[in-house]
């Protein structure tokens, strides 16, 4: 006797992502359908789970991924750290950046994907930034209403090749060049598809209102739905400004703008220098003429470094074997950064030097062999000696204090992930002393950037969606690692928010947490057959322990799957049982 179903999830307690109250049912699952939600006989059925004492919920949807620079690599494309949380759907392509249409098309991109399986679904916006790079390369001029009507056109082959939407990164090169009415003149362009526009905005530190506004206003104009990403207020003196963005936010959406936000459930950025970068100007001095040369940083990078910093400066994420190529052609890697770098210049509030350090690779400068002869700078002696302390002083108060500092990637472990203001007591020396004396070494600093107070109130919002910030190595190689702190919004994002706010804290209901990570993602990119545990709707779906559920990811220690997430299902397949990964590739490319 033949069974009615492929799958049947028994005894489960069904969260179905609207944002209602759970109920108890089990779930009948042909193909990769859900067919059925009801008291289900077995009827035979080969696989049954028996979620008794569980919670059943859709897969988990994330806004805000760099998923595109790693799927394409095997080592990466079963994306366990998301799999492990629940996460069945990622969107890449923020920022502004993405795989295409620098590649001869979309196709190739996801080609190379569907043909080596991948773990997650993934969706893919294309990059506002990008597409200028490709009309204007770097240089900052106003764009030409030709160079418009070609951008514009590129907006729409993406999309006529599957593209979900149009990111933006306003805070970066080349972006950050365009005008409010021209960001509106093509976007709109994404209307017609019902796509999205998906913008880290122009700043979220003390003009944040402002370029919140400015997000509001192109949703406004074009009617297209906007999602500001990673939403927050950075800096101490701008901790409280997110409840006023936030309630801006409300007000649009009560005059029937589209504009949502999505934001990770951690309150610390990726790593700064220790020092700032502009301490070392001197223009006499040779060794600082040659680190702010072109040639000189590139030449104190790793190629692996390189080919990264080449990637960011074209919106580009490379595929497998273009890696191998500029790995193996040195000479030509460099030639084409000092090109790409050379119509950056010059850009206001940027130097080379700076520019390096925001790769984290050339802290002012991070090279060793550079760097011991920078010490001189900090002799006792040296002319300007009272000045430069005077800026690192003010550097540190910047970010808040000392206090406000993780000492990172120190050669003292005993000191790593101390506070600067701890680890300035350990050493016996002031905390500006600590940070010039850790700087010299090559330390970096992880530093709080926005507030658990703003962290929480946007959180309770419906219109707040989940986006972990994740990203991937450049390379696909079996020793390349995420850094800090971008390794815990990979692995950890969907596990703390629901363990932290919704479980111990319970800033957010259960319900509520589920939504934010399911329906309402799925709401926002138009994916009506996700997010959700309806008859008819994908098989995506996730069971865990509510009582064993916990993120292991920490600042000190990343690389660490989640717990507690006992099964997840992905088109109708197991790719976690038991706790346990599969390694199956089910993932679909959406929109293709």
């Amino acid at each position: 006797m033949s069974s009615e179903h492929d799958l049947l999830i028994i005894n489960g307690k069904i969260f179905d992502g609207t944002g209602s109250e759970p109920f108890n049912a089990d779930i009948g699952i042909n193909s990769d359908i859900i067919t059925r939600i009801d008291s289900l006989e077995s009827n035979n059925c080969q696989n049954i789970i028996d979620a008794a004492g569980k919670i059943v919920m859709p897969g988990l949807i994330d806004m805000y991924t760099h998923a595109e620079r790693g799927l394409p690599y095997p080592e990466l494309a079963s994306s366990l750290p998301y799999l492990t949380q629940g996460v069945t759907t990622v969107l890449g392509g923020a920022d502004g950046y993405g795989a295409w249409p620098i590649h001869s098309s979309f196709k190739k991109w996801t080609k190379h994907l569907i043909s080596n399986g991948i773990g997650t679904n993934v969706g893919f916006m294309v990059g506002l930034g990008q597409v200028r790079r490709q009309v204007m390369g770097l240089n900052q001029d106003i764009p030409s209403v030709e160079q418009i009507e070609d951008m514009k056109q590129r907006v729409l082959d993406a999309m006529n090749d599957g593209a979900i939407g149009i990111s933006s990164g306003l805070v970066f090169a080349p972006d950050r060049y365009f005008d409010t009415e021209t960001i509106i003149d093509i976007v709109r362009e994404v209307d017609r598809f019902g796509g999205i526009y998906h913008t880290h905005i122009r700043d979220e530190g003390d003009y944040l209102i402002q370029a919140v506004k400015e997000a509001i206003e192109i949703s406004s104009q074009t009617r297209v739905t906007t999602v500001i990403t990673h939403f927050k207020s950075v800096y101490r003196r701008n901790w409280g400004k997110l409840r006023e963005a936030t309630d801006l936010i409300a007000k649009a959406r009560l005059r029937g703008i589209p504009v949502y936000a999505d934001q990770y459930p951690f309150v610390h950025g990726g790593p700064v220098p220790l020092l700032p970068v502009d301490i070392f100007h001197d223009p006499k001095d040779e060794i600082e003429k040659r680190a702010r040369s072109i040639s000189g940083i590139i030449h104190t990078l790793s190629t692996e470094s390189q080919i990264n910093l080449r990637n960011h400066l074209l919106g580009y994420s490379a595929l497998p074997d273009e890696v191998s190529f500029w790995g193996d052609r040195p000479e030509l890697l460099q030639n084409s950064i000092a090109d790409s770098l050379s119509r950056l210049m010059p850009v206001k509030e940027d130097s080379l030097l700076a520019a390096s350090s925001w790769f984290g690779t050339h802290q002012g400068p991070g090279n060793p062999e550079l760097r011991s002869r920078f010490v001189s700078f900090f002799d006792d002696n040296h002319k300007d000696r009272q000045i430069i302390r005077t800026k690192v002083a003010d550097y540190l108060e910047f970010y808040g204090g000392a206090e406000n500092m993780l000492v990172y990637g120190t050669l003292r472990s005993d000191l790593e992930f101390l506070s600067l203001k701890e680890a300035a007591l350990k050493l016996g020396q002031s905390e500006t002393e600590s940070a010039i004396r850790l700087g010299l070494e090559g330390a970096m600093a992880i530093v709080v950037l926005h507030s658990e107070d703003d962290l929480e109130y946007a959180m309770q919002k419906d219109f707040v969606a989940t986006g972990s910030d994740g990203d991937y190595p450049y390379f696909g190689t079996s020793q390349g690692k995420l850094g800090v702190p971008q390794s815990v919004r990979s692995y950890a994002t969907f596990a703390t928010k629901l363990y932290n706010y919704a479980i111990k804290k319970k800033t957010i209901s259960m319900a509520h947490a589920i939504r934010s990570s399911t329906s309402l993602p799925a709401k926002i990119l138009g994916l009506n057959d996700r997010g959700v545990v309806f008859e008819g709707a994908k098989a995506d779906l996730v069971i865990f322990d509510k009582d064993k559920l916990k993120p292991k990811a920490e600042l000190h220690n990343p690389h660490k799957y989640s717990e507690g997430i006992s099964h997840v299902i992905i088109n109708g397949h197991l790719v976690v049982s038991d706790a346990f990964p599969t390694y199956g590739l089910y993932g679909r490319v959406l929109g293709v």
